[in-house]
């Protein structure tokens, strides 16, 4: 198996116990509902970016059966992490996003170095971008959830 895999089945592993053993202030319904909306997030954004305008590729330039469990893991877990310590307060989110959008771009880094995530006219800086809206896109779809929840009883 190569680096890049060990990598991030090892980031994979280490996502899901982070997750399993943290506090939850999220509800199940709230974890559900982000766990596939980022699986979908993920992946309609790495078909677009990585497959159909080739800027980058998972180690093979084709996915395997092996990328699209770690779509199906890494990044919904991570999703979900973020969105479970995410700040309410506008005060408190602004550096919150700021320092989770440099740990996400430090990670696609240390990815990119083991060799897992393979640039072909992609850049962090893109990443970075992409990674600041998908943060915006988690706090608008908690609020969501909670306002549409409490309207149907499902809290």
């Amino acid at each position: 198996m190569q680096a890049g895999n060990w990598f991030a089945y090892a980031s994979a592993v280490a996502a899901v116990a982070a997750l399993i053993f943290s506090p939850k202030r999220l509800t199940k319904l709230e974890i559900y509902a982000t766990y596939f909306a980022m699986i979908a997030l993920t992946i309609y954004t790495d078909l677009f970016f990585g497959l159909l305008l080739d800027l980058y590729d998972f180690i093979n330039p084709d996915m395997t059966l092996s990328d699209l469990i770690l779509q199906l893991v890494l990044p919904p877990t991570a999703g979900v992490l973020i969105l479970n310590y995410m700040p309410r307060r506008k005060k408190l989110f602004v550096p919150y996003w700021i320092l989770t959008i440099a740990s996400a771009v430090f990670f696609e880094w240390l990815s990119l170095k083991a060799g897992y995530l393979v640039y072909k006219g992609w850049s962090l800086f893109y990443s970075a971008a992409v990674y600041a809206l998908g943060l915006l896109f988690l706090r608008w779809h908690l609020r969501f959830i909670r306002r549409n929840g409490d309207r149907a009883g499902m809290r």
